[in-house]
């Protein structure tokens, strides 16, 4: 009884997160989707200084924002990252409520949402600017 129980609560906890894993990886394979993907997390560690950060690292790599415009750490790397992801979410999502003809409620929702994804990544995106001297 123990081990039914035991049994019951990993498929519905931990084998539903393997089983939502493998859809996605599969769907993502298949039709040269995982090509697709690699492609854009390339694209976005090139656009947010990745190969900068690793080819000349700076003494104090404890700086988040490094006060340098020629260096970079490689925290700040990621930090970039997520803001060019913030904002290209933020423009999709400005995509997607156009698009938006069923469901006239979605439509406000999507703009809101990509709007707020906007605003939260150029707010980022200028106090690490700020925080580097470059303001």
């Amino acid at each position: 009884m123990i081990r039914q129980a035991i049994q019951l609560a990993y498929r519905r906890s931990v084998g539903a997160v393997k089983d939502w894993l493998v859809g996605s990886v599969s769907s993502a394979t298949r039709g040269g989707g995982l090509v697709q993907v690699l492609y854009v997390i390339v694209l976005i560690g090139l656009m947010a200084g990745f190969v900068s950060a690793i080819t000349y690292p700076v003494a104090n790599e404890t700086l988040i924002p490094y006060p340098s415009g020629a260096n970079e750490t490689v925290p700040e790397a990621v930090v970039d990252a997520m803001v060019i992801i913030l904002g290209g979410a933020g423009i999709y999502l400005t995509y997607l409520s156009g698009r938006q003809t069923v469901r006239p409620r979605a439509v406000n929702f999507y703009l809101a949402l990509a709007l707020l994804l906007l605003i939260v990544s150029l707010f980022i995106g200028f106090n690490l600017a700020i925080l580097k001297g470059f303001g």
